[in-house]
């Protein structure tokens, strides 16, 4: 089957078996024809509505049936794809719908509060509510059938789909994907090898998707399993229970997990037999703490293969294989893989840009077709060693300067994990009058034991670092704030301690 534009391919798929289940939610299962025959559907409804064709439509991205199968229409109906956050409160979500300023709005029936109604009312937009399997699946909003005279957002010529970051160290930024470069990202997915096969096959277990479609890495994972014509078991949300009820039921063979979903699923103490079945896991979207890997792979007996990803860049810039981890899982561990086939990358010197050699740290510096020719510096520090594989050393403009002595947030993070008593941690640089500024150590401990004291944690780090490294002060909290994607909320956290420290 020869491959052309994602819209194409994914309908070939389709019509393989049109039969045939592709997405379970809870007790519900929808065929390929419930789902195609409902984004053709919503495809009529836009462009019967006057959605200017290539136009974004604000897509309401809540984890429901109903979403996923308009993601197909859009794709089919040449719309570009625009993720709205729905978990937030309903003057925001109405405000986010204003600022972006679309033509078309796509929602879950309960999202269609008076507050987005009167968004989309006041910008023009036409409004959908959708429900998969109503009577009427897509139905149009009472005063929102029809498209305002706008003027409207617009996108460049062939945009598909806006990427969204994650929103850890600030607003969430959007990156639009062209055709070309969003099959080109799915063809590669879980590969680093050249010339990968893509391999079609409507009867292996499911890709267990719980990840929020508010953040790219949800949407990316159902867009991955339409195009590799794999089944998708949808959650609306990630929770211990859940996906273990999921694994029992479908027996997967590889199963994806976000570094906190690992910490989660370790500290729940699964059965080991209960995981048989998967021969490895992927963790995506931030770095798994050296440590959870290993006590996970001590556990269950299943490789966890890391990548690194970026939204700016349609996908994957490294990744471990299978083969590398069989090779170099013991003596690379910590590193997020090897470079895609697609992508180079180079370490500069953060103050003169000269390129350092392999093993030194440094900027990271990428260049592949799928973002343009140039390279892009990016904010994340790094270091390529002689065997290709890439280790990040977290964020350039982390960075603390104490009286001159430069610190990187992440490596006292990385010390301070090694402490039993610590669940998770963030070091954070804070103003300081005398030395410009100085570390501080924000700690979630594990609820069910004894907190270590200040002085307990400064001397661990002292005995493992130069005193330098030692934060100025240990702040705990219950629990950290989260994104969408179940990172840690930087700006969440600065917000919280704002009454005694300046950043």
């Amino acid at each position: 089957m020869e491959r052309p534009g994602a819209d194409a391919w994914i309908r070939q798929i389709a019509s393989l078996d049109p039969a045939a289940v592709e997405l379970y939610f809870g007790d519900q299962e929808h065929t390929w024809a419930e789902l195609t025959s409902f984004a053709d559907a919503l495809r009529q409804a836009l462009a019967n509505a006057g959605t200017p064709p290539g136009a974004p439509v604000a897509w309401i991205a809540r984890n429901q049936p109903s979403l996923v199968a308009a993601a197909l229409g859009l794709l089919f109906g040449g719309y570009c794809i625009s993720p709205i956050n729905p978990h937030v409160p309903p003057a925001k979500l109405a405000g986010d719908v204003r600022a972006f300023n679309m033509a078309a709005v796509v929602a879950a029936p309960e999202d269609w509060t008076p507050e987005l109604i009167a968004a989309a009312r006041d910008i023009g937009a036409a409004g959908f509510a959708l429900r998969l399997g109503a009577d009427e699946p897509v139905r149009a909003m009472d005063g929102l059938s029809r498209v305002g005279p706008g003027p409207h957002r617009a996108m460049a010529p062939g945009t598909v789909i806006e990427r969204i970051s994650s929103g850890t160290t600030g607003e969430p930024k959007r990156f639009p994907v062209t055709a070309e470069n969003f099959v080109r990202g799915l063809a590669l997915a879980g590969s680093n090898e050249p010339g990968a096969k893509i391999e079609v096959s409507l009867k292996r277990s499911p890709a267990i998707v719980s990840n929020t479609f508010a953040h790219s890495a949800g949407l990316w994972e159902i867009m991955t399993a339409f195009f590799h014509g794999r089944p998708i078991a949808l959650h609306e949300r990630f929770t211990v229970e859940g996906w273990h009820a999921s694994v029992r039921r479908f027996r997967p063979k590889a199963a994806s997990l976000l570094p906190a979903m690992v910490a989660m699923v370790l500290e729940a103490d699964l059965p080991r037999e209960d995981l048989s079945s998967i021969v490895v896991v992927r963790s995506s979207s931030a770095p798994l703490p050296p440590e959870t890997q290993r006590a996970f792979e001590e556990k269950y007996g299943i490789p966890v293969l890391g990548d690194y990803s970026a939204s700016e860049f349609m996908g994957g810039i490294s990744i471990w294989s299978l083969a590398d981890y069989r090779r170099y899982g013991a003596s690379k561990r910590g590193s997020v893989g090897r470079l895609k086939p697609d992508v180079e990358a180079k370490v500069t010197d953060s103050e003169t840009g000269d390129e350092l050699p392999a093993g030194e740290v440094g900027v990271l510096n990428l260049k592949t077709p799928r973002h343009g020719p140039d390279w892009v510096k990016t904010t994340d520090l790094a270091v390529l060693d002689a065997d290709g594989f890439l280790f990040l050393k977290g964020r350039a403009d982390e960075a603390i300067n104490r009286g001159g002595f430069k610190i990187l947030p992440e490596q006292v993070a990385d010390v301070l994990r090694l402490h039993e008593g610590i669940r998770e941690v963030v070091v954070l640089g804070a103003k300081d009058a005398r030395l410009g500024e100085a570390p501080i150590a924000v700690i979630e401990a594990y609820p069910d034991r004894a907190p270590p004291t200040a002085d307990e944690l400064a001397a661990f780090v002292r005995n493992h670092m130069p005193p330098y490294y030692v934060p100025v002060a240990f702040e705990f909290v219950s629990e950290m704030p989260r994104t969408n994607s179940l990172k840690i909320s930087r700006p969440a956290l600065r917000e919280s301690l704002k009454d005694k420290y300046q950043f």
